[in-house]
């Protein structure tokens, strides 16, 4: 496996994140407008289109300022390099192998389960708050999760 560029992995993500917050952002206002629309009025005291709509416009907007906290969370991430001795911690990239699947996760503060595609290689996020995130930190290479079981190839 070739050495995956931090700095471009971290633009990478936080490009995935900010996609993720315009569209949210896009889908509420659209919603929004839809809710208000004269066409959206109630037709009857049963008839709640109009509320349902900018009840789904407000999930919307909070989803989106989700993604957009997270993206911020990724702004001055110290970004280290690890080595087989140093342990799991922040801002590593992990391979591990899950039976005979090889997968790479880039431990964040936060996005868990964004996935980008960096210099041909498919990471995915994991928090410190995930299950397996939390059993990597203060791993090395070599060592084994339990549940899931892996084995850490990598660390950088």
């Amino acid at each position: 496996m070739p050495y995956v560029n931090k700095n471009l992995l971290v633009r990478a993500i936080s490009d995935s994140l900010r996609e993720n917050f315009e569209s949210l952002q896009n889908s509420s206002r659209k919603t929004r407008s839809n809710g208000n629309d004269a066409e959206s009025k109630a037709e009857g005291k049963y008839d709640t289109r109009s509320t349902e709509e900018n009840y789904l416009a407000d999930g919307f907007a909070k989803q989106a300022l989700a993604a957009m906290q997270t993206a911020a969370a990724f702004e001055g991430l110290p970004l280290v390099e690890f080595d087989a001795q140093t342990p799991i911690d922040l801002s590593a990239l992990v391979q591990v192998e899950f039976s005979k699947e090889k997968l790479w996760f880039f431990l964040a503060p936060a996005g868990g389960g964004t996935e980008v595609v960096c210099e041909g290689v498919v990471i995915t996020v994991l928090t410190p708050e995930s299950p397996l995130g939390n059993q990597l930190i203060g791993l090395k290479t070599g060592d084994r999760t339990q549940s899931p079981r892996t084995k850490i190839l990598t660390v950088e």
